[in-house]
């Protein structure tokens, strides 16, 4: 029996490696209970780590389709991509 790769193995492999941080889950979690206005420096405060650092795990959740970037006056505000998680990872946003 031959298994053929799936289309979305790849997005697949681009989420568990987004997620295989802990710094990063961690920023979904706030990003969870948190679904208000969501800058760089809200969630770093919240996390302990400075705004440089929050941004580069930002991009990579973000180029894992996991959330959502958009600008709010000065601001980029980040949320959560539920229809990522609900497609790929169904009940993990309730386990955090």
């Amino acid at each position: 029996m031959t298994i053929k790769p799936s289309k979305d193995d790849e997005k697949r492999v681009k989420i568990f490696k987004a997620m295989a941080e802990v710094k990063r889950i961690e920023m979904l979690r706030y990003l969870h209970h948190h679904r208000s206005t969501n800058t760089c420096g809200d969630i770093g405060d919240a996390i302990g780590m400075d705004k440089s650092n929050v941004s580069y795990h930002l991009k990579i959740l973000y180029e894992a389709d996991l959330i959502q970037v958009f600008r709010k006056g000065q601001n980029k505000n980040s949320q959560l991509r539920e229809d990522t998680f609900n497609e790929f990872l169904p009940g993990f946003l309730d386990s955090l």
